[in-house]
């Protein structure tokens, strides 16, 4: 089983809501199409940022939903209606190993 985590930073205090808007959107649509059970959050301490996660039995499976979210053409387009909401080079995934 593995945990994948993608957070971002949120540019500015005044693109907060707009970030918070995002990131619900974001995880609704993934949810929707994807079934994928992705929650979000928000940093509690530190930098204003927003946190996605969800577990997934596979990597194969995992290759499997990116390369379907890679030619999903809404999801750039909920991107791209955000892209002035976060720090450039703020993007971080990472991809855990859970332990049984």
């Amino acid at each position: 089983m593995f945990r994948f985590v993608r957070t971002a930073t949120v540019r500015y205090g005044a693109s907060y809501p707009a970030a918070l808007k995002f990131a619900g959107e974001v995880t609704a649509y993934v949810n929707k199409h994807y079934e994928m059970g992705m929650r979000c959050g928000v940093e509690m301490y530190g930098a204003p940022r927003i946190h996605w996660h969800f577990d997934i039995d596979s990597l194969d499976r995992m290759q499997q939903f990116n390369a379907k979210l890679m030619a999903d053409r809404d999801y750039f387009g909920l991107l791209d209606k955000y892209k002035e909401t976060w720090v450039d080079g703020s993007l971080q995934d990472m991809l855990v190993a859970l332990q049984p």
